[in-house]
């Protein structure tokens, strides 16, 4: 009985000091850079919570972010351009699946840029990333 409610006090400090419910699964997908050097160039992995092609061309056409790859579904594509990705992207996909991502776009999960501190500050308030 006594090693029983030792062991339930034990769980219960542990649970409390690791917070296990609030463990994230994408925690390797969070994006860290120093907000206070602004004007720090570097190249970084972003990651986005729900974007395609469409919002995410919108939003690259008015922010100075040179955008090295793109990664759909865990897959790597160096394009210059999101229409250059697109027509990677869709070069073995049927008719139907080109017209429905022509019109809804390609889901994007993430993206390898080269930017300052200052345009992922102003690409996290225009996108929902991690």
């Amino acid at each position: 009985m006594v090693v029983n409610i030792k062991r339930l006090l034990l769980f219960i400090c542990l649970f409390f000091l690791f917070n296990t419910l609030e463990a994230d699964s994408n925690s390797d997908k969070l994006l860290f850079y120093d907000k206070k050097e602004l004007y720090d160039e570097n190249i970084y992995n972003v990651y986005f919570i729900n974007t395609n092609s469409i919002k995410l061309e919108n939003v690259i056409n008015i922010l100075d972010i040179e955008v090295l790859s793109y990664t759909i579904d865990n897959h790597k594509y160096y394009a210059s351009s999101i229409s250059e990705l697109t027509n990677k992207y869709l070069i073995d996909k049927s008719i139907n699946e080109e017209l429905y991502y022509n019109e809804y776009g390609i889901k994007i999960d993430g993206i390898t840029v080269l930017c300052t501190n200052e345009e992922l500050i102003k690409l996290e308030n225009m996108i929902s990333i991690y």
